[in-house]
């Protein structure tokens, strides 16, 4: 699968790991390399409009040379399908993320695409790092090169979060479009997702509509986020919608214990921890069998 040019540039464990869960499933060979294609497309595929590392060498290169960060930030994020839809709408988008957890030092994007070219328009302090981590090891390459242009730390890695979660005790947690994305490749992945969090807010985003303009989940999105929620220590305190996003803000819930106060320098990448299992006892979607499998 790797021999795809679409999917060349993706992290192996990734790919191994779907290709491994395919093999499991089905004794077919025929069947297993179609059920493992799908779900790449589901996972990378459908996202990519583009030639993202290449969106945003150009978008450093522009601003590098005096381009507005904004305006170049904009173009390269067409390079993404689900970071294009966002264009639209970053002011007000990252406004009420401002209010929502303030000037953030410490930030993880996960499954960032190419919301890291939105960088102007977050409310972040000065210094302040962020970590982005994504299956594409080329754009997460490129992405590390937004640290010459943007005053941030930035870096980025190669991370399947079916797998492992970033492990640093950070300020925020971008979880941007990615709830739909874990749990179509596992079901219970988001909730693993969010339970293996340590952060003092998580922002968590989900479509109000598919990418095709068709409604095309089996939930909305409330229910997506409450299902993912429920057993993590975490609680939603505040939602809003732009265009055809829904956002949700997530805080740890009182007294929980594990969430200390994010450490200097942080959210260095390639320090990550697996994704346990919520006991059963706690999923109200225990027996929910993956709808796309």
């Amino acid at each position: 699968m790797l021999a795809a040019a679409k999917y060349r540039n993706l992290d192996p464990a990734f790919v191994e790991r779907l290709a491994q869960e395919a093999a499991e499933r089905f004794r077919d060979r025929g069947q297993a390399v179609k059920y493992a294609k799908r779900k790449l497309h589901q996972a990378f595929g459908a996202f990519v409009a583009g030639t993202p590392a290449q969106a945003v060498a150009a978008c450093v290169a522009k601003i590098a040379a005096g381009a507005e960060p904004k305006e170049a930030g904009r173009e390269a994020m067409r390079a993404h399908a689900s970071s294009a839809e966002r264009v639209d709408w970053l002011e007000p988008f990252y406004e009420r993320v401002a209010q929502w957890c303030g000037p953030a030092s410490s930030v993880i994007d996960l499954a960032c695409g190419l919301n890291p070219l939105a960088v102007p328009w977050m409310a972040l302090a000065p210094g302040a790092t962020y970590a982005c981590y994504d299956v594409d090891r080329t754009m997460a390459e490129a992405l590390r090169a937004l640290g010459t242009v943007y005053p941030v730390r930035v870096n980025a890695a190669a991370v399947d979060l079916v797998a492992a979660v970033p492990a640093a005790g950070v300020d925020v947690a971008l979880v941007l479009k990615t709830l739909t994305t874990v749990e179509q490749q596992r079901g219970g992945a988001a909730q693993r997702l969010i339970a293996a969090l340590d952060c003092r807010h998580v922002v968590v985003s989900l479509p109000r509509r598919s990418l095709s303009g068709r409604r095309g989940y089996a939930d909305d999105p409330d229910a997506i986020v409450q299902r993912a929620v429920h057993g993590t220590g975490y609680e939603v305190v505040d939602e809003a919608a732009f265009g055809t996003e829904a956002l949700y803000h997530l805080v740890p819930l009182a007294g929980t214990a594990g969430r200390p106060a994010p450490a200097e320098g942080a959210a260095e990448p390639g320090a990550t921890r697996p994704v346990v299992d919520v006991p059963a006892t706690a999923r109200p979607d225990a027996d929910r069998v993956d709808p796309t499998g």
